[in-house]
């Protein structure tokens, strides 16, 4: 049930709090990513759900990318950011040659983007982000965790605000932030709300108007309305390439839905949970169907009993994405269906944890289920 109590904290800290960043929408709309999506990885106990702060960093990491590229303030100092962390982005976007006066700011998001989540980072690009994850750790722990609220860390509690001791890596990857960068804490009532009402929050009324409103008052400047709802929306990156899952799946295969004969690679690469929902591009969400009941699916979500009732044909389908790429396939696995490691040998279980997740997105978001039936 939820806790009007709750939701008034949260409602005073997106309209009343004292602004002088965008910091506390950042920190409020990775919340409400890593509640609704990575929900596998957060543990609850008592009235406590505990959760990896690295996808909160990871969020920060891409949110502000654009804005540091551009040059558009995000604090009330003479800088767009925390000034190490600036100098950092800097760095990073010398290095892989991203001139923001010859490279459009999504040309240059989604390169860096795509090398992070295929885990093509070269040791260097490695070496930088984790002294920005660094830099940005402190920064969400000591600021806006901090002042969200009336009273000192009264919504979230890290388990730690230093980060001296964190490795470096040249395998810079969810699993490596989720790994070394601690947890932090939100009571249950606090959870359910980002959880289940998230997307409300989220809503151009609400967080996003807030950031928009913010940066245009930063910046005592005229940018267009589309370029920064671009930026705090990510709608000019909307990636949906199957490529990467066709490269791996036979030439001739067997529709997902149906289980109709695809010969000659005449078939859709169909996204289980649908791109636009769930954002992602995974091995395991991407899996062939017929195109015409991928005509018939298109935003919609697989029932859990027609995730069921196909996870052979579905595990086959893993097998494969499994013994051709099994690198990429076992770390995206862990870090956005199953942390379980003992799931990737029963994978049963990671079919429970699919149709878990379609069960939220259909009862709790709201969204229309797609269910197959034989003509």
């Amino acid at each position: 049930m939820i806790s009007f109590e709750a939701l008034s904290q949260i409602n005073r800290i997106i309209e009343h709090d004292k602004i002088s960043s965008t910091y506390k929408f950042a920190l409020l709309k990775n919340t409400i990513d890593a509640c609704q999506r990575y929900d596998h990885l957060i543990k609850m106990e008592g009235n406590k759900a505990t959760i990896p702060l690295g996808l909160v960093i990871e969020g920060w990491i891409f949110d502000y990318f654009p804005f540091v590229f551009n040059g558009i303030r995000q604090q009330n100092s003479g800088n767009i950011l925390n000034k190490q962390i600036e100098v950092l982005y800097e760095e990073l976007f010398a290095y892989m040659q991203l001139d923001p006066t010859k490279t459009i700011w999504n040309d240059a998001y989604a390169r860096l983007y795509l090398q992070y989540l295929n885990l093509e980072l070269d040791g260097h690009q490695s070496k930088l982000l984790i002294k920005l994850a660094k830099q940005i750790a402190t920064t969400i722990t000591k600021m806006p965790m901090r002042y969200s609220g009336s009273n000192d860390y009264e919504i979230y509690q890290p388990n730690k605000t230093t980060f001296g001791d964190i490795p470096a890596t040249e395998k810079f990857n969810r699993e490596f932030l989720i790994e070394n960068f601690g947890t932090f804490t939100i009571q249950k009532e606090h959870y359910q709300i980002f959880r289940y009402m998230g997307q409300s929050l989220y809503g151009s009324s609400t967080i996003a108007r807030r950031w928009r409103e913010t940066t245009y008052a930063l910046n005592k400047a005229e940018f267009a309305t589309d370029k920064i709802d671009a930026m705090i929306y990510k709608t000019i990156f909307t990636d949906r390439n199957t490529n990467i899952g066709r490269q791996f799946l036979p030439e001739d295969c067997y529709c997902v839905w149906s289980g109709k004969k695809l010969s000659h690679g005449r078939y859709d690469v169909d996204h289980v949970l649908p791109y636009s929902i769930w954002f992602n591009n995974d091995l395991w969400n991407l899996l062939p169907c017929d195109p015409k009941v991928n005509g018939k699916k298109s935003d919609k979500i697989p029932s859990p009993e027609l995730i069921l009732r196909q996870k052979d044909l579905i595990i086959s389908y893993w097998d494969i994405y499994e013994e051709k790429a099994k690198e990429l396939f076992e770390y995206q696995i862990k870090s956005s269906l199953s942390p379980d490691t003992t799931a990737l040998s029963k994978k049963t279980k990671l079919i429970e944890s699919l149709s878990e997740k379609a069960h939220y997105l259909i009862t709790e978001r709201g969204y229309s289920a797609f269910e197959y039936k034989m003509p």
